[in-house]
This record gives C-alpha cells, sequence and structure tokens, in this order.
C-alpha cells in the first residue's frame, strides 16, 4: 500500500502562498499539504538557502518525503532541493519554471531590475511586471486585483529573490539523474518561460513527462485552475 503524499507547493518571485488558493483546497484531497509563504524572507540570496529553508521547515514537522511543486522561481528552489535531498523527493513537478541557468543578457537585465528596485520601489516593479506574467486576453480587472494583493511585498524580499534567481546554476543534471518522475507544466503563452525553449528538458530522461496549457501564460493555477488540477493530479496519483 502506497504511503499518503506530503506536497511540498512553492511559490515564485513576486506572488506569495495564496497565489494557490484556486488549487489549493482540491490538492489537499490528495495528501498533506504544505504551502508555506517565502515572499517576506531577506535574508536569503541563493536558491540553495531557501531550498535548506525548507528543508529545516519540513525536518520540524517530521516530514521526510515529499512531492515538489515548483512554480517559476519556486521550482529553481524545488531543483536545489532535490540536489541535495533526492532521497526525500518522491515526485517533482516544474510548474512554469526550468532548469537552465540563465544566460548572459538575462542575468544583465536582471540586476537591472535590482538596481530600479533599489531606486524606485518594490511596489513599481510587481506593477510592471506581474501583468507580464499573463496571457494577453486575461482580464484586466483580475489582474489589477493580483498586483493590488502583491504590490505591498517586501521591498528587500523581492530583491533577495531576484539575486538568487540570477545567480542559480544550471541544474538539468538534477533532471538527466532523477530517480523520481518529474512533470513540467507549461503555458503555450508564457513568456518568462517560453514553451519552445524549455520542452527540450522533457528528452534528458524517462523520468520527465510534459504537459502544456491553452489559454496560459505564466500563471496557469490563476488562469486556468480546472486544467492545472487536472494536469496535476494525474501526476499524483501515479506516484
Amino acid at each position: 500500500m502506497q504511503t499518503p503524499l506530503s506536497i511540498l507547493l512553492i511559490h515564485g518571485h513576486g506572488v506569495d502562498a495564496s497565489i494557490w488558493d484556486g488549487i489549493y483546497a482540491d490538492l489537499a484531497a490528495e495528501g498533506t499539504v504544505l504551502n508555506p509563504d517565502l515572499s517576506r524572507l531577506t535574508s536569503h540570496t541563493t536558491v540553495e538557502a531557501y531550498a535548506e529553508e525548507l528543508a529545516a521547515r519540513l525536518q520540524a514537522v517530521s516530514i521526510d518525503e515529499v512531492v515538489l511543486i515548483g512554480h517559476s522561481m519556486g521550482g529553481y528552489i524545488a531543483l536545489a532541493f532535490a540536489e541535495r535531498y533526492p532521497e526525500m523527493v518522491r515526485g517533482l513537478v516544474l510548474y512554469h519554471s526550468t532548469a537552465y541557468a540563465d544566460d548572459e543578457d538575462r542575468k544583465a537585465q536582471r540586476q537591472q531590475l535590482i538596481k530600479t528596485m533599489q531606486t524606485e520601489s518594490g511596489a513599481t516593479f510587481i506593477e510592471k511586471q506581474l501583468p507580464k506574467t499573463f496571457a494577453s486576453d486575461y482580464p484586466a480587472d483580475q489582474i489589477s486585483k493580483l498586483v493590488a494583493r502583491f504590490r505591498d511585498l517586501p521591498t528587500e524580499a523581492l530583491i533577495a529573490g531576484m539575486e538568487a534567481i540570477a545567480g542559480r546554476p544550471d541544474r538539468t543534471h538534477v533532471l538527466r539523474n532523477a530517480t523520481f518522475p518529474v512533470l513540467l507544466v507549461m503555458g503555450k503563452e508564457d513568456q518568462l518561460i517560453p514553451l519552445e525553449k524549455t520542452k527540450p528538458l522533457a528528452d534528458l530522461s524517462e523520468q520527465i513527462s510534459l504537459a502544456t496549457i491553452d489559454n496560459a501564460a505564466h500563471m496557469s493555477m490563476v488562469e486556468q485552475p480546472d486544467e492545472s488540477k487536472k494536469i496535476l493530479f494525474e501526476f499524483l496519483r501515479r506516484l
């Protein structure tokens, strides 16, 4: 008999744990769901530090095996966790995320965003960047509500998170050597983690499967929650 699942949701940069609200309750029917909020941490400037934070939180509640579902930056953290603690990983979902490192142009763009936040504010960053994570036809009033929700995230935490993203290494070897099932969830309209650039990761190992979501960009848990839940349930029930 399979042991019950413990699922660890890891949100991305520029949002908080509430980004999973649309699918959290249904996932909880599949097992224990942990949904930590990392959005206000200012002391972590590497994805490895965030991974260690999560490992400590799991240890504190005596969980020694998890399914990692990491969105965007959360996927980078999940990969760092899986690299350090492969024996704890029952399954891994890179949710609008990638195992590739930033190229030099992208790193430079991130450094410019950090400078902008330092001179202006995190709120300005959220107001400019968050709308870019949604498909072109997603309702503007819904995007505005989310901007209002997340614009007050601490600037220092947003800067620390951006530094961690920019400094992350390539972790394609984690996928290539994975001994656990891996799922890549991609939005067909995602401009931040483009499908065409990311889908070759699925060829690294027979452990990896790929699912794409129509009419979604970088936030399918919000844009297409029903399809997101369907895809995740199919993966979770195979574990």
